[in-house]
Parts: C-alpha cells; structure tokens; sequence
C-alpha cells in the first residue's frame, strides 16, 4: 500500500481522493497540505487523514511515501520540486509546469533523487485510449498521418475573475484546455516540432481566451489540430487518420473505427474510473512493477508545446519548439 500525501484539496483534489479511499489496495492518502485547512477539515476526517498549511512538515513526515500535486496549476512546479528534492515520487498533475524550464528542473530533481515524476492525467486511463493504442500499435490504422483533438465546455461562463485562480493568466495558458488531446497525440504522433496558434474572448467578459485554435506540425511529418473553447456546449473527440483507417473516442468512452474497406465497428465502454486507475498506476510505478503509462520526457514536452501554443496565440507567430 502507498501512502500518499496531497497538496491540493480543490475539487479536483478530493475527487482523487475520492476515487481510491477506501476503494484501492494499492493507494491511500494519509496527509494533505492546503492553503486554507480549516476549509478541509470535514472532507479529511471523513477521509481519515490529517491535513495542515506546511508543505515542508508534511515532506518530513516518514509516514508520506509519495506526494500527489494538485494545487493551482501556477504552484504545480514548486510544490512537485519540493516534494521531488525530499526525495518523494511524485504525481503532477498537469499542467506539470508552466514553463519548459520548469519542467525541465522537475525532470532533474526526479533523475537527482532517483524518484518517479509521473504526469497526472485521468484521460490516458480511459478503456477507448488503450483500444486506440492497441490498434495503433498492431499497425491497424497504418503510418499516422495526422490527428486532432476537440476539447470544448462551458465551465468558462461560471469562472469569476478575480475569485478563481483559473481566470489568471499568470496560470493558464492560452489554449489551456488544449491539453486534454495534446497528451494522446504526443504519445502517437511523438514530438511537437511548430505550432501555429490563434486565441480569441468573444463569449465571455474574462482575461483568457475563450477560444483558441492551434496547428501542429510534428517532427516525424504528420500534422495535428486542437480545437479548446471553454464557452460552448460539450463536445470531446480525438480522431487519429492513417493510411489504412481513421479511429475516434467521443466523449471519452465511444470508439469508432473506419477502415478504407469494410464496415466501421463502434464500441460504447461502460462508465469507468480513471482517476482511481491513474493512481493505482502511479503506485505500481513507484513498487517497480510497472512503468507509468506517459514518460518523464513525454510530459517536460507536453509542457515545451502548451508554452509555445501561448507564445503563438499571444503573438500571432509560429514558434518552433
């Protein structure tokens, strides 16, 4: 069992613990870190951990056997660095860092202490992408020619800036939400080599942009587009085309393939669980028994591509990574 220490209990933090307390064999919390502990209280003693202010308390703490970062995504870096220099593994969860520098100190740290850096990233878990992986890598869809990613919400119209750390553009990005496709498509497609990006605020009053556009030249030659709004109707789809077939996950549970003969088959997954299986991945990671399914490299890269995807958007330039 790996107990695991938290810093972070917004919403998505105590979803994570939600998913595994009690529930796993392979994980549990025993100790978080938040800004505001009085506002944790009832969620930790129902939990059955404790939880303070002091990263650093916790870090000594012998008990902690590894640490799950999931503050605002503006301390992502310095708290995993902490935890990363007291010698603890460390799930980030993304954006990783904001800067590649950053990111590129955190892969340091990890490699310094000899300690796992895994990137916290519930979507790489779901059934539908280990299909597109398996199919991928039978040679199903034949050489990859190019992918996109949508990834559209209304969350932006219930943002209120100056109160949600998310409407601050020292944190997010331009594009931001740009990551959730961006990580299945550095896995498939390898390394990003230029983006093209384009940003706008035209459905809502809030400093970010609420909708940004981006192109991808990869370095092997295939091509990529991520389409981010955060002011629209849901609509979640990662669609890879090869020289053989095309494949595509709606929503994250449907899966579709089309090949150039014959009929296309769909496959609707039952409702999953992929935060309880992101961590009880990282707990194996950490025992040695299996590798963490997005490598070190993977993820310093995927922070190099989300900065240059802001740098393009803001300055209207492609910018080569």
């Amino acid at each position: 069992m790996l107990n695991a220490g938290i810093v972070g209990l917004g919403g998505w933090g105590r979803r994570l613990v939600e998913s595994v307390q009690g529930k796993s064999d392979r994980i549990r919390f025993v100790a978080a870190v938040t800004a505001t502990p009085a506002k944790a209280e009832t969620f930790a003693a129902k939990h059955g951990f404790k939880v303070g202010s002091d990263l650093a308390s916790m870090l000594a703490d012998p008990s902690v056997d590894a640490v799950i970062s999931s503050g605002p995504a503006g301390l992502h870096a310095a708290h995993s660095l902490a935890a990363l220099q007291a010698g603890k593994p460390v799930l980030a969860v993304k954006p990783m860092a904001l800067t590649r520098a950053d990111a590129e100190a955190l892969r340091a740290a990890a490699s310094n202490q000899g300690v796992l850096l895994a990137l916290g990233y519930n979507r790489c878990f779901y059934p539908a992408i280990a299909e597109l992986r398996r199919r991928v890598a039978a040679g199903d869809l034949g050489t990859l020619l190019h992918m996109e990613g949508n990834f559209c919400v209304d969350r932006y119209f219930k943002l209120k800036p100056g109160v949600d750390w998310k409407t601050d553009t020292s944190q997010v990005l331009a594009g931001a939400l740009a990551d959730h496709p961006l990580y299945a498509m550095i896995e498939l497609l390898g390394p990003v080599a230029e983006v093209v990006a384009h940003g706008s605020t035209r459905a809502t009053k809030l400093p970010i942009a609420d909708a940004t556009a981006t192109l991808l030249r990869f370095a092997s030659g295939a091509s990529g587009l991520l389409t981010a709004i955060g002011a629209t109707a849901t609509y979640e789809r990662t669609t890879v085309f090869g020289a053989k077939a095309w494949a595509e996950i709606r929503e994250g549970e449907v899966f579709t393939f089309q090949p150039i003969e014959g009929e296309a088959s769909t496959t609707d997954y039952p409702a999953s669980d992929p935060e309880k299986a992101e961590l009880e991945a990282f707990a194996a990671a950490v025992a040695g028994e299996k590798p963490f399914p997005v490598t070190a490299d993977q993820a310093v890269h995927s922070v190099a591509v989300l900065e240059a995807i802001d740098r393009a958007a803001r300055t209207g330039q492609a910018v080569r990574i």
